[in-house]
């Protein structure tokens, strides 16, 4: 996240909802950004004239918008990063697959880049840990289902738990 600290938390979002409208030729265009965001257009050119200004599209009036090789650079490692807290949330904190985008895309781009960046590495990790599926994981569905967990923990001790 560091090599990107240049750019404002909106100017990731939309650099990254450029890199997401494009279409099989490369471009997209302005109406199609401000709807995939959810905007009006005069906020949405907005920032994409301070990405053109930072040299990270190509972008004209009423004209098509590409990327340049450093805005693709950053677009793909977003899209990367987003990703990982996608399956973070739905995998790992089962949310419902219908709030995952919206929450994601909430929360991501209003934290910290220090916290982005250790939110993406717990979540890569945990996508790449040789335990196919942490304990813990099962213990949380159980703790959502019941409201507490029931089931023998095996790297508890009974005692541990306030048991015997």
């Amino acid at each position: 996240m560091s090599d990107v600290g240049y750019l404002t938390s909106a100017e990731r979002k939309y650099l990254l909802v450029v890199f997401l409208t494009l279409n099989e030729m490369g471009w997209t265009r302005l109406k199609k950004i401000s709807d995939f965001a959810k905007v009006k257009m005069p906020s949405a050119k907005q920032s994409l004239d301070s990405l053109a200004k930072k040299g990270l599209i190509y972008y004209e009036r009423r004209g098509a918008i590409t990327l340049t090789k450093r805005g693709k650079e950053i677009a793909i490692k977003e899209n990367e990063n987003i990703q990982a807290v996608k399956k973070f949330f739905s995998e790992i904190m089962l949310i419902n697959p219908e709030k995952v985008n919206e929450a994601c895309w909430k929360i991501y781009f209003e934290m910290s880049d220090e916290v982005v960046e250790k939110f993406v590495l717990f979540a890569k990790f945990m996508d790449q840990c040789p335990i196919e599926k942490p304990v813990f994981i099962n213990h949380f569905k159980e703790f959502l289902k019941n409201g507490s967990i029931k089931s023998e923990c095996p790297f508890l001790h009974k005692t541990e738990k306030g048991g015997n």
